[in-house]
This record gives C-alpha cells, structure tokens and sequence, in this order.
C-alpha cells in the first residue's frame, strides 16, 4: 500500500510538472492583431511547440517550415542556456516575410528581423539568402521577459548578437574584432554604452559585432550572474559589479583581443550586409 501511495505521489508531480512547463499563449495586443488579424493580408498559420508561425501561402517559408522548425529548436535551446533559464512558458507570435522591402511595408523599416518586446511577437525575412535572424531576435523577446528592462543598446544587441553567435568565420566575436582593431576600426566603449545608436549610424556591423565581442567577454569570464546585475543595474554600478573600472575593462578587453588571430583569407566584403 505504502508502495502504491508513493508511485501515485510521482505520477501527480510529474503531472504537475507537464502542467508547470505547458505553454501558454498571451492574448495577443492589439499591435499584434494589426499583422495577424488583418483581413487585408492572406495568413496561413502553423502551431510549433512554443511557436505560432504565419506566413503567406506562396513565400518562401511556406515551403520550408521543416527547417524553419529545426532552426527554432536549435534557437530556443541556445535562447535558454545562454539567459540560464530551465523553460519559458509564454507563446511566441512569428511572422515570416520575404525580403527586407517587403519588411518595410509591414513594419515601416528595412531590416532582416525585428523583435516586439513585451508583445511575444518576432518579424523575420527568409529567402535563399538570408537566414531567419531567430537566435537574435527570440533572444530580444524572452531577455526581456525573464531579466527585464536594460536600457543599453550594448547589452541588448551584443547579447543577442553572442547568442546568434554566427558570422561567416570561427570564433566570430572574437575574430573579427580581431580584424577590426588591426584596422582600428574599434569604437571606443564608452561610445557604445552611451551612444550606441550614433555609433550604430557610422557602422552597424562594427557596433553589434564589438558589443557582442564585449557581451562574450564579461559573459565568459565573470559568468551570467554578474552580466544579470549589469543588464538592470546599468553601467552606472559597472564598478560596484565587477570589482574594477569601465576604463580597465576595455584595457582588458582590448589586450585580449590582439591575442586573437586574424581569420585567415578573411574578406570584409562578406560583412557588407551583416552576418547573413
């Protein structure tokens, strides 16, 4: 009898716990129920696991939804170990376009992806040319659920930048900065913690791709809990979190990086329109 209690007993918190991770989709914002409510536009959707993907009938991810699959398994597991969270629980909304004009029809911008946070949804192109930005984008979305708000632009893109963590050569984040310091191209820090936009204007790929080398930096070697206090702490309390100054971080940081080889036959031209 004692035997029969105790099975009972398990097979109710595994229930509980199939329950606990069951996900669950937010009614949807009104700014969302602009894109996938809108009679205007012919929506196909497909539910996957924590994904509701829309898409046109004739585009180019209706007839690759078995990969577009495969790359959210591999973007929510890399999601989740890089924010150093077991689950997510809430629903995400993707809508897939087919070109970055098509996404400046429906978001006002040309971009490869974009992130509502706070909304559960993502936009992302895919063609035969450019991959779907999930890593990065997904990223946007539950960072910002599960350790909240940061204000600097370097922590949010770098994060999502290091998490994607995909840009043609070995050791991305590490190497092309490599190329870049060579070249001295490198933005100075304290640019990017204040004025990453401005920053963002001269060179997009230098700015995501230093605060990403950054972000893999302190991530890496002090580890997540430190990067959790300096993503809601701010800048403002760097010294008080890490023991040392901004200034001797990016002496550090630089000094580490010219430790880092060139990659070979490295072509800047393959960066012209981000990592792909």
């Amino acid at each position: 009898m004692k035997t029969l209690k105790v099975t009972l007993f398990l097979i109710l918190v595994s229930i509980a716990s199939c329950f606990s991770q069951q996900i669950i989709f937010r009614q949807p914002s009104s700014y969302v129920k602009r894109f996938i409510a809108n009679d205007t536009i012919s929506l196909s959707s497909v539910n996957y696991k924590s994904f509701r993907i829309y898409f046109k009938d004739s585009s180019y991810a209706s007839s690759h939804i078995e990969n577009i699959k495969k790359e959210l398994n591999l973007a929510y597991s890399r999601i989740l170990s890089v924010l150093n969270v077991s689950a997510y629980t809430n629903g995400i909304y993707l809508l897939a376009v087919d070109s970055k004009e098509e996404m400046q029809k429906v978001i006002g911008y040309k971009a490869k992806g974009s992130a509502a946070q706070g909304h559960d949804m993502v936009f992302f192109v895919y063609n035969q040319n450019i991959r779907p930005q999930f890593k990065h984008e997904i990223f946007h979305l539950i960072s910002y659920e599960v350790w909240g708000h940061t204000k600097y632009r370097l922590l949010d893109e770098g994060g999502a930048t290091y998490t994607d963590n995909f840009c043609f050569y070995d050791n991305p984040m590490y190497s092309i900065n490599a190329y870049f310091l060579q070249q001295k191209k490198l933005f100075p820090l304290d640019s990017l913690i204040m004025n990453f936009n401005n920053q963002q204007k001269k060179d997009d790929v230098i700015a995501y791709i230093e605060s990403a080398g950054i972000f893999k930096y302190l991530y890496e070697k002090y580890g997540v809990d430190k990067i959790k206090l300096l993503w809601t702490g701010g800048f403002e309390n760097f010294n008080s979190i890490y023991g040392f100054s901004i200034k001797q971080l990016e002496t550090d940081w630089l000094d580490f990086i010219k430790t880092i080889p060139v990659p070979k036959d490295f072509d800047i031209d393959k960066l012209k329109e981000g990592c792909g």
